[in-house]
């Protein structure tokens, strides 16, 4: 803790039942970490300010995972999408949405 807010390393519970557990800066997820949300979806990456920023990993609770870059919390640069029946999307993405397919 830092000024009253998490600072560091940490976990955070939410009241939905989602988990927030890696590093906090001024009171927000920030760095490298981990959010797992009450039905089973979870992220590993890296955040800053509170957003999905950077490389990470999001798997969905049905399976389908998406591998690459985030930006404001949404697919945005490099990635790859994987479906729940193993199709593949290799691309770039801007804004959540892939506009370049490899």
């Amino acid at each position: 803790w830092k000024d009253s807010v998490p600072h560091g390393q940490g976990t955070h519970l939410f009241s939905s039942g989602d988990k927030y557990v890696g590093e906090f800066k001024k009171g927000r997820s920030h760095g490298q970490g981990t959010y797992t949300t009450n039905r089973g979806d979870k992220y590993v990456g890296e955040f800053k300010d509170g957003e999905l920023q950077g490389q990470g990993t999001f798997t969905y609770y049905n399976g389908t995972k998406y591998v690459g870059e985030f930006k404001d919390s949404k697919r945005h640069g490099q990635g790859t999408y994987t479906y729940e029946d193993g199709r593949i999307l290799k691309g770039i993405w801007k804004d959540g949405k892939p506009i370049k397919k490899q």
